[in-house]
């Protein structure tokens, strides 16, 4: 995927006379190996916080499996 075209002059007065105004957003590169195991060590915390606290009870443990269902 590439960057989108730029606008033109034109284009973008219009869009600011519109009220609209550029904005730039970096994400996570969710293909990035090291992106994907500091996720999964957050993941993995954040569970054994939740065990630790005994809010384990609060899930219902058939939820992941009707999670596909229409």
């Amino acid at each position: 995927m590439g960057r989108p075209r730029e606008l033109t002059q034109d284009e973008r007065a219009d869009l600011i006379r519109r009220g609209y105004r550029p904005v730039e957003i970096w994400v996570p590169d969710g293909a990035s190996e090291a992106y994907r195991q500091d996720a999964a060590r957050q993941a993995q915390a954040s569970v054994e916080a939740d065990r630790r606290a005994g809010l384990t009870e609060l899930v219902d443990p058939g939820a992941a499996e009707d999670w596909d269902k229409p």
